[in-house]
């Protein structure tokens, strides 16, 4: 097979197994991206107080530095944060994507996150 077509067969076998879970993020990563979402929510819903790239930073910095204690706890604390942090990126985006018409499903954020958002030590 000539290279042209082995690098066709790869590209077109890449996008038929790509699938259609969420990317594999890094915790960090995660953190960015509920952070956008939660800014975005505040921004566009007024209740956003400072810059969004204030916001942004703000709730980076606060995922990080819950993480040292997530890792050094019960084996699946960091796993759950994320968990949580897919769940409110879920609701937030929704609620943003309805024009703030939509509420958040708090009861869904309890059950994923638990009271006062434990599975992240309490970060929003």
């Amino acid at each position: 097979m000539n290279p042209w077509k082995a690098s066709l067969v790869v590209c077109v076998w890449l996008v038929a197994c790509g699938g259609s879970e969420a990317p594999q993020l890094s915790y960090a990563g995660w953190s960015e991206r509920v952070a956008a979402s939660a800014c975005a929510y505040e921004e566009q819903c007024g209740t956003l107080t400072v810059s969004r790239e204030q916001c942004e930073a703000d709730r980076v910095a606060a995922y990080a530095a819950v993480e040292p204690d997530l890792s050094r706890t019960e084996s699946g604390a960091k796993a759950g944060c994320v968990q949580c942090m897919r769940a409110r990126i879920d609701e937030l985006d929704a609620v943003t994507g309805s024009g703030c018409q939509q509420s958040i499903d708090e009861a869904r954020l309890l059950a994923v996150c638990g009271v006062d958002g434990a599975a992240c030590a309490g970060v929003p």
